[in-house]
């Protein structure tokens, strides 16, 4: 969605954020890492500030998943639509997700996570370290889940990950309609 908040200094312009919940009307939540001048102030915002919200664009929903096994794989603020897609999917979906951040501290809604994998009876791998330490490499997603070639793979992050790990998914095979990705860049 493209958001626009109605309020002094922010008006004028729109940022897209992504939903990290399926909503709940009157209710659509997004989460925000205090990145910049706009989103850092964000925070401050009071209860019942207007919004001018566009959108939904894009397809990285539940509805563009072609099999009934998916892999969700994020990394930094890209978890956050991860987790709302994880909500949406239907039950009978058996799903796999990995996350990566450089420390758990910056491992965004990390208890929501591990409730909703665990209510669907799925698997969430923390992936907590330097790019070095913890690659995102075509044999590192296979051992942590062994059947991802047969998998719709959804993969959120900044860029240089995003195109690593759906690089690494074609390499195990992954037809390009069961790859779906979406970047955030900085």
């Amino acid at each position: 969605f493209q958001w626009r908040i109605l309020s002094r200094g922010l008006w004028w312009q729109a940022h897209p954020y992504s939903l990290s919940a399926v909503p709940a009307p009157p209710y659509m939540r997004f989460t925000v890492k205090a990145r910049g001048d706009h989103s850092s102030l964000l925070g401050g915002l009071k209860p019942g500030t207007r919004l001018a919200v566009e959108g939904p664009y894009g397809a990285f929903t539940a509805d563009a998943r072609q099999t009934d096994k998916v892999c969700l794989i994020g990394a930094g603020i890209g978890i956050t639509p991860l987790r709302a897609l994880a909500e949406d999917l239907p039950a009978q979906v058996d799903a796999a997700m990995l996350v990566r951040a450089r420390t758990v501290e910056e491992l965004p809604l990390r208890d929501e996570l591990r409730h909703i994998m665990t209510a669907r009876g799925g698997v969430c791998h923390e992936l907590i370290g330097s790019r070095s330490s913890v690659p995102m490499s075509a044999q590192a997603l296979s051992e942590l889940v062994t059947d991802i070639a047969e998998r719709d793979v959804f993969i959120c992050g900044p860029t240089g990950f995003t195109a690593s790990v759906c690089e690494a998914a074609r390499a195990l095979g992954i037809p390009a309609e069961r790859i779906h990705h979406e970047t955030f860049a900085f």
